[in-house]
């Protein structure tokens, strides 16, 4: 979530419409249990969060976090992952995970190697990225999210493409500017939010304009 308060999802706006509307309900229609888990945390909360005891940077002792690391990402961390295994810790039974990584995707499926009880069907049975959206468009299951980037994320993100951000400004602009705008905020630890870009928020914001 981008914020919890609002009901404002930090998932790109099209793509949690489509889990919403077309893939939860096609899924049950096959029998399957459907189960969209919310984090207790949003972006906003971990930009806002006061930084108490800091082990390298004893001056942000009193500020405010900031924009998440670009690499070890504090959102994926907090707001995705702790959901997660949260919620798999509810559960009794011995759990597999099929986790959508191509054959193609050599890094990443060495590091869902190191797993346990973690597997990639689409590995296992020899699909590339290429026939594996052949085959949800088959079913009807490609989300719109791809007519803006090759890979879904947060719209937040700074790995987010221009035509993502695009989308964002063009259909929530108050939302966008609030998002701008936190970039000059006070008592900020990490003001950047992109730390490897060439670009501020505020100049990508004039670009799109």
């Amino acid at each position: 979530m981008y914020d919890h308060k609002r009901g404002f999802s930090g998932e790109n706006l099209k793509h949690i419409a489509f889990i919403k509307d077309t893939a939860k309900p096609l899924f049950e229609s096959w029998g399957y249990q459907v189960v969209i888990l919310r984090s207790s945390k949003d972006y906003l909360g971990f930009f806002n969060h006061i930084i108490q005891n800091p082990t390298k940077h004893k001056e942000h002792k009193g500020l405010r976090f900031g924009f998440p690391h670009t690499r070890s990402c504090g959102i994926k961390r907090d707001c995705k992952e702790k959901a997660i295994n949260d919620y798999l810790s509810t559960i009794d039974d011995q759990i597999v995970q099929y986790i959508g990584i191509c054959p193609e995707e050599r890094k990443r499926l060495d590091s869902l190697h190191k797993q346990d009880n973690a597997v990639s069907l689409l590995e296992k049975y020899g699909y590339s990225q290429k026939m594996a959206m052949e085959k949800c468009s088959e079913y009807g299951l490609l989300s719109p999210c791809y007519e803006l980037s090759k890979r879904g994320g947060c719209w937040f993100c700074p790995n987010a493409k221009s035509a993502e951000l695009k989308e964002m400004k063009r259909t929530y602009p108050d939302i966008w500017k609030e998002f701008v705008l936190l970039e000059k905020a006070e008592g900020i630890a990490n003001k950047k939010w992109n730390i490897y870009g060439k670009l501020s928020l505020h100049e990508i914001n004039e670009q799109l304009e």
